[in-house]
């Protein structure tokens, strides 16, 4: 059987979706990032931002100064998510095989259902009415014999774009293509070949297997000799499929350089807090806390350790993080940080964190009671009185937990 698979991209989806919240951004170029006064980049730019030269993960400071006019809106993930579910729910009514690919693209494999449905072509064009029509949002969709073509072929026409590359035409496709066109070509590959004077697949293809296996090891060469052929045999991966996570963490860049322990401290409660309730939502707990500290300067350290007991409460893991932190010889106070971040590793997710006094299991109570509050209503809707100050000083360095709004979201 021949594969047949769809890429749906949104288009511009953090943009597109404040721009649907807020008519008044509509016809605007808008930037969807993080706070003013942070360190941050731009996560997507509105098409009318785009016609000034604005690109996504362009420094905000760089993209101000080509758009000056630009509104600047906060980030909410929690809108994003909420609003990608519901168009992977209109995808999941033509396959069950769904690969969701990020927050804003997902695959679908139509090789054994296409047929039902008047062709891939039919669903294609069925999605981005139910999409457009549903949500008010545009999105881009290609079709192709792999994932790797089915990707290429929705990034050809934006937005509300859609091509099909059929076998036939792949070779001609990829001839002239630039090779940074290609996932899986990333800045640090395309310098390489750049240097060469490789810029095309075309190009690219003549490269010998060889010489690629020399250059980059016997998987990454063939890799990118498949790649430049328009070659690719990766499945599409349903999520409930997805092997569990080895670890989970969060990391913060501080809007300012700081030595204030307090304010790292409070930073690092609240990384804390989000991981812990990251592991209770997979029903994991972990057993290794890691650490990681940034200088001014770039010089990142990293210290770990492995205890004895599963942990899945932040403010425990927190109390942990300290004292590897500060341990002998501690990692903060030594120069000012501009970096923080802490994860838990040697998963289980059949082992729980232990909970054997009374107080203790009050505690573990009270934060089951919180998560479900929070998983209703949007992070932060209630927590701990014990994070509270943590928690604004979190605020006032620009780690934000927005909540839903708008396009049928919980209201908080």
């Amino acid at each position: 059987m021949e594969r047949l698979i769809l890429h749906l991209d949104m288009n511009a989806f953090f943009a597109s979706v404040e721009q649907k919240s807020n008519p008044a951004l509509r016809g605007k170029p808008v930037f969807v990032c993080g706070n003013r006064h942070s360190r941050t980049v731009v996560a997507t730019a509105s098409y009318e931002a785009r016609a000034f030269g604005v690109k996504t993960g362009m420094p905000l400071h760089e993209a101000l100064r080509l758009c000056p006019h630009a509104t600047l809106v906060e980030g909410n993930p929690d809108k994003y998510a909420f609003l990608f579910r519901q168009v992977a729910g209109m995808m999941e009514r033509y396959s069950p095989e769904i690969e969701i690919y990020s927050i804003d693209e997902a695959f679908l494999d139509l090789s054994s259902t296409a047929g039902r449905f008047g062709g891939a072509v039919a669903i294609a064009q069925a999605l981005q009415r139910q999409v457009n029509g549903e949500l008010g949002l545009p999105c881009s969709v290609g079709i192709g014999p792999n994932k790797l073509l089915a990707k290429l072929a929705s990034g050809l026409k934006k937005p509300n774009g859609l091509t099909q590359i059929q076998p036939e035409q792949v070779q001609r496709l990829l001839a002239d293509l630039p090779i940074e066109e290609l996932c899986g070509i990333g800045r640090a590959l395309q310098a390489v070949f750049n240097a060469r004077g490789i810029t095309t697949c075309g190009e690219l293809a003549h490269v010998p297997l060889e010489w690629l296996i020399s250059r980059f090891g016997s998987s990454m060469g063939r890799h990118v000799w498949c790649l430049a052929r328009g070659i690719d045999e990766s499945p599409v991966v349903p999520n409930h499929n997805t092997p569990p996570a080895k670890s989970m963490g969060h990391m913060h860049t501080l809007p300012h350089d700081t030595s204030d322990s307090g304010v790292i401290r409070g930073v690092l409660l609240d990384l804390c807090e989000k991981v812990g309730r990251r592991l209770r939502a997979a029903g994991a707990a972990g057993r290794t806390i890691t650490v990681t500290i940034r200088y001014r300067d770039f010089t990142t350290f990293s210290r770990a350790h492995t205890l004895g007991r599963f942990l899945d409460d932040g403010l425990d893991i927190y109390e942990e993080a300290c004292r590897i932190a500060i341990g002998d010889s501690p990692i903060w106070g030594l120069s000012p940080i501009r970096l923080i971040g802490v994860s838990v590793s040697s998963l289980s997710y059949e082992e729980r964190q232990a909970w054997w006094l009374p107080q203790m299991i009050r505690r573990r109570q009270l934060v089951t009671a919180c998560d479900r509050v929070n998983d209703r209503f949007g992070e932060d809707t209630v927590m701990r009185a014990s994070t509270l100050e943590a928690y604004a000083t979190a605020r006032h360095y620009a780690i934000k937990h927005p909540r839903w709004n708008n396009f049928n979201s919980p209201q908080t």
